[in-house]
């Protein structure tokens, strides 16, 4: 499949230009829906994502008093991947075929070794063990930005390679420096996060509800594309609307499946909240 590096073939006028309206009003709808659902947004949130997440209060970021519905470190893994798939969208690498050189690839691992190292550190404290050094919120956020920018590389490459009848002879992301530029392009959500600002906590909210449900979305989109044997059939974006629209059902019912899964077990157990 990676030796498909031919020549993009420019889509019949008007048939890509067309709107994505299924996609489109099936995601108004969910917006709608969850905004006009009764309970207030922080409450929604939190259940909303209560499956993709421990959402610990001692490891989450609040902002005069209302908890983001995400710990520090998944806060940083989504926001960094709606960053950087925002980055890849625009320079079009969603058809890149190409896989990245042997130093991007050490650049992305070192990345998401930063995340393992600070996880690991957070672990040998909760057992109450020796530890390098004292974990924070702000090194979970970072650490997390990091992993979640290569998360984006990951699936914007096993997209291409995976809908793409044609495609570019191009690399997802071009040499460490590209992905040195990627990392500094999360420093504004970064510091909009750390700052805590009250104002801040809706669209941040927001941003992470959205960036959750693409990126559960994406790899349902993989799931129906190759469930249907349609790989490397899709010519244009227009082409795909209904698989992805499909997968972005799918997607709410994986994570609302998945958080009431969590909330069934901790009833039945009795576990404790986690703090």
């Amino acid at each position: 499949m990676l030796q498909r590096y031919v020549l993009d073939h420019p889509a019949r006028p008007g048939h890509a230009a067309r709107p994505p309206l299924l996609f489109a009003g099936a995601l108004t709808l969910l917006v709608v829906g969850f905004v006009l659902s009764p309970s207030s947004l922080e409450q929604k949130a939190l259940v909303a994502l209560h499956g993709l997440c421990a959402q610990r209060p001692s490891h989450s970021f609040t902002f005069d008093g209302h908890r983001l519905p995400f710990d520090g470190r998944m806060t940083g893994i989504y926001g960094g991947f709606l960053v950087a798939s925002l980055y890849l969208g625009a320079r079009g690498r969603y058809r890149a075929f190409g896989l990245p050189r042997p130093w991007t690839i050490i650049a992305l691992g070192v990345l998401v070794t930063a995340m393992a190292i600070d996880g690991v550190n957070s672990l040998l404290l909760d057992l109450r063990l020796w530890h390098p050094y004292a974990p924070q919120n702000v090194y979970r956020l970072i650490t997390g930005l990091g992993a979640g920018l290569a998360l984006a590389v990951g699936v914007c490459f096993l997209l291409a390679t995976t809908l793409w009848r044609s495609g570019k002879a191009d690399a997802t992301v071009h040499g460490p420096g590209e992905v040195g530029l990627l990392a500094l392009l999360q420093a504004p959500f970064g510091l909009a996060v750390i700052s805590g600002a009250s104002w801040l906590y809706v669209p941040i909210t927001m941003l992470l509800l959205l960036a959750a449900t693409l990126t559960v979305g994406a790899l349902m989109l993989v799931v129906v594309v190759l469930i249907s044997q349609g790989e490397g059939t899709f010519a244009s974006p227009r082409q795909v609307e209904r698989p992805a629209t499909i997968a972005l059902l799918l997607a709410i019912a994986v994570m609302a499946g998945i958080a009431v899964a969590r909330y069934v077990l901790e009833h039945a157990t009795g576990t404790p909240p986690l703090m």
